[in-house]
């Protein structure tokens, strides 16, 4: 006889409809298909939204605020952010006495790889859209409105 394991029915049920697990999977198929346009270009899709963030947002930026608006951890956004200035994409503007980075700028670089990176993102965007449907971000944007307001 097989013995059922006591936590047979929170597996069940998280195969049958996790959201938590498939929104990750969806993130992490969605980001492969950017990263693979992106990466000839030298860039991932997280790097690419740090250059988008600091071009719309402009001047000095706090780390913390980058992560803020990217939603995303601080820690993601300290490495992103020393592998774009070590690419001369972005530049420390303020760095505390511990060599801390407080604050970070564009640089022209930067702009110029954001400028140049256009057709490897539009390419992952429509190869995705034609999968998903053209309303596929107006639905997600309704998803992560609903969820910001809790």
């Amino acid at each position: 006889m097989q013995h059922i394991s006591p936590a047979q029915p929170m597996a069940q049920a998280m195969r049958e409809g996790c959201l938590g697990l498939r929104v990750g999977r969806l993130q992490r198929l969605v980001g492969r298909r950017f990263d693979r346009e992106l990466r000839p270009l030298g860039l991932s899709m997280s790097q690419l939204g740090v250059l988008s963030a600091l071009t719309t947002h402009g001047g000095i930026v706090k780390p913390a605020r980058l992560a803020d608006w990217l939603g995303t951890e601080r820690s993601t956004i300290s490495r992103n952010l020393a592998l774009l200035e070590a690419k001369g994409l972005v530049r420390s503007a303020e760095v505390s006495a511990s060599g801390r980075t407080m604050a970070v700028s564009l640089t022209k670089r930067g702009s110029d790889a954001l400028a140049g990176a256009e057709g490897a993102w539009r390419a992952a965007q429509a190869s995705l859209t034609d999968l998903l449907g053209d309303d596929a971000p107006a639905k997600l944007d309704t998803w992560l409105d609903q969820l910001d307001g809790t």
